[in-house]
């Protein structure tokens, strides 16, 4: 990947407002899209503190470029085929035994596993390229990301009002 920092902050700009905006179309608080907010900018704070860990800070815009690129075709692709289900029954514990998907609906859960998986692959491909580990270290450095994602997300809500 070229070495682009406007192309990264247009990519995360995307990734923001695509995100923002799904999360807003099911009716979340505003306190719980900005916890997601802040989940994302400390994955990307993690992603820079790892790449200089690793003596590697160069690889920062490169790295994040490559992940906000994949994510925002994750969200271009799979934020439509969403909305063909119904998610608050599917979230809906008391609801869901007696809920029946079309086939329709059934196709884009399938595709959605198959694209999420995918995003998962190339994720910790990038990682691992970038943060020159071996497959189980980059899988620890996602599963790390990823934590510290919904901690942040979950303290920034709570701190927000959103999950009172």
């Amino acid at each position: 990947m070229p070495w682009a920092p406007g192309l990264l902050v247009a990519l995360l700009a995307g990734c923001v407002v695509i995100q923002s905006a799904f999360e807003a179309h099911y009716g979340a608080q505003p306190a719980i899209v900005g916890a997601g907010l802040a989940g994302r900018l400390a994955g990307v704070g993690l992603l820079k503190i790892l790449l200089r860990g690793r003596g590697k800070p160069e690889r920062f815009v490169q790295t994040a470029t490559a992940l906000a690129s994949v994510t925002l075709l994750f969200d271009i692709i799979v934020y439509p085929l969403a909305l063909l289900l119904p998610l608050q029954q599917i979230l809906a514990r008391e609801a869901a035994a007696d809920l029946a998907l079309s086939g329709a609906q059934t196709l884009a859960m399938f595709v959605i596993g198959i694209l999420s998986v995918w995003e998962l692959c190339v994720w910790i491909g990038t990682l691992r390229r970038s943060l020159e580990l071996t497959l189980a270290g980059a899988v620890l450095m996602f599963l790390l990301l990823l934590i510290v994602n919904r901690l942040v997300a979950g303290v920034v809500a709570v701190a927000l009002g959103g999950l009172a």
